[in-house]
């Protein structure tokens, strides 16, 4: 009897952030691969599932959250006798058998990071995590080289039991860039401003953005996100750089149209398992990207992108080491549906 694969599709009830986005899409270009019946999605009561071709997708279970992918999902998988297929950093404790896909180790790697109630309760849960997946998952799906690196650094995982599937850009292609977004923000001209995407996650890097600002005050700097980055700003004693426009959050299409006409999106993360935001500019039009120079971002880049030197560097767009190859050859080089095929190619071998 041909193995069943059921996909803890809770994340479609989920705010999506690079995690749910990076399912969302490998599930899609899955679908033109496997044959009808090969896999399943499996998610709660009032979740709304995609329409597949070949995936059938199923409602299950009386809980929501947590306690849905903790004990609705592996009673799911017992009785319909199938294996499991977790991308989302997050196995159930108990009765999981299948694979399970660890974007990244952050929470292990760099609990510098985590130093409030919050976020050390978060570390504990994931760090609990990773320990569980990698003792009981048959095999273990990451994004890039360097994760698999530090999942067999930090958990003793065998290099034969993780395959790579890499994140990929081609969602990027569905969105229309908004134009007007020029109208609401007089002070962004086409082509003459820096954009970077922020968040109060320290491994976002957000202060070097800010710094970059105040050492070149003939620029100007957009930051999309949340309305409580001025009020950190103003906390690290950078607030009022007249050369900084706050944009809040941003829609799709305004990201699109922001990352076109930008002189360089700027990613100088401290902490990436892959590390999209950059990919997904170049594939909008970015004529450049600048990240932080890192292994992990070596990798996924390459010569098309600058690199910031994070040691001496301390925030100064003109000191970032530049490209040596067009940013758009990157998008020869990853796509969902070679990553459709590769974790398709893994699920065949179970």
């Amino acid at each position: 009897m041909a193995t069943v694969w059921a996909v803890d599709g809770s994340f479609f009830g989920q705010r999506i952030s690079g995690i749910q986005r990076y399912s969302i899409e490998l599930l899609s270009a899955l679908d033109a691969l496997v044959p009808a019946g090969a896999v399943e999605v499996v998610a709660p009561h009032g979740v709304r599932l995609p329409v597949y071709q070949n995936i059938r997708t199923v409602t299950f279970g009386t809980r929501r959250g947590a306690l849905w992918q903790q004990l609705d999902y592996p009673a799911y998988l017992r009785q319909r006798g199938a294996k499991g297929l977790a991308t989302c950093n997050v196995i159930p404790l108990f009765g999981f058998t299948g694979v399970a896909v660890v974007h990244d180790v952050c929470y292990r790697a760099r609990p510098d990071f985590y130093t409030d109630l919050r976020g050390r309760l978060s570390a504990a849960w994931h760090r609990l995590q990773y320990r569980r997946i990698a003792a009981v998952a048959e095999r273990i799906v990451t994004v890039s080289e360097f994760s698999r690196q530090e999942i067999q650094r930090y958990y003793g995982v065998e290099p034969e039991r993780i395959t790579v599937v890499y994140n990929a850009w081609q969602q990027m292609q569905r969105i229309a860039p908004d134009e007007r977004i020029f109208a609401k923000t007089p002070g962004l001209r086409r082509g003459e401003y820096y954009f970077s995407m922020a968040n109060l996650l320290k491994n976002k890097n957000f202060p070097w953005v800010l710094r970059a600002a105040k050492a070149k005050p003939d620029a100007v700097f957009a930051i999309a996100g949340g309305g409580s980055l001025a009020a950190q700003a103003k906390r690290l004693g950078l607030d009022g750089l007249p050369n900084v426009v706050y944009l809040g959050y941003v829609s799709d299409g305004e990201a699109k149209a922001l990352m076109h006409h930008c002189r360089a999106f700027l990613f100088p993360t401290l902490y990436e398992g892959f590390g999209i935001p950059p990919l997904e500019a170049v594939a909008c039009g970015a004529p450049r990207i600048y990240v932080s120079d890192t292994p992990c971002m070596r990798e996924v880049y390459g010569d098309c992108a600058g690199y910031i030197d994070l040691a001496d560097n301390a925030g100064d767009v003109d000191r970032v080491r530049p490209p040596r190859r067009d940013p758009a050859e990157l998008l020869r080089r990853y796509s969902w549906e070679k990553s459709a095929q590769a974790l398709w190619d893994l699920l065949k071998t179970l």
